[in-house]
């Protein structure tokens, strides 16, 4: 059987749903690629260490959360997961909200809420990685960008 909310269900929430409000796209949009993307992030990890091992590496990097500059649509996985699951937009702002920049396109509820989820998700995924036996570090390096282990990347090492 599908997995999937019941018509019914659908047809409730638009009821209820006030779509004029100000900044509801956006904050809806925002919840479910920050969900999407963690998710998606700590599934590739799972994949790509049973990869990585199989051909004899003791180490992977996951990116675990936008680049710095990641923005207008151009971005590491983490972002373009945030991308596929909103828009540029929504990605953008997230990006600007996870490293303290302002921005006027999600509501101030949902940033709070965006902050909660993606802290606690981060710190779940550590510890569950710790509890499993990895060693777990931030990467240093000063350059920026896809395939650099600079400060939004987790190093996973199980030699």
């Amino acid at each position: 059987m599908l997995d999937m909310i019941k018509a019914e269900e659908a047809r409730a929430i638009a009821n209820e749903a006030k779509p004029n409000r100000e900044r509801a796209a956006a904050d809806t949009l925002s919840d479910n690629a920050i969900n999407w993307a963690i998710r998606n992030c700590a599934a590739r990890t799972d994949t790509r260490v049973r990869m990585y091992a199989k051909f004899g590496h003791y180490e992977l990097s996951v990116k675990f959360a936008p680049g710095v500059d990641d923005r207008n649509g151009v971005g590491n996985s983490f972002y373009n997961d945030l991308v596929a699951n909103s828009n540029t937009d929504v990605a953008d702002a997230i990006c600007d909200i996870i490293y303290g920049r302002d921005q006027d396109l999600i509501s101030p509820i949902q940033t709070a809420r965006l902050l909660n989820t993606y802290s606690a998700r981060l710190a779940k995924f550590v510890n569950d990685l710790q509890r499993n036996g990895y060693d777990v570090c931030v990467g240093d390096g000063l350059d920026q960008g896809n395939g650099k282990l600079d400060n939004n990347t987790i190093i996973v090492n199980w030699a």
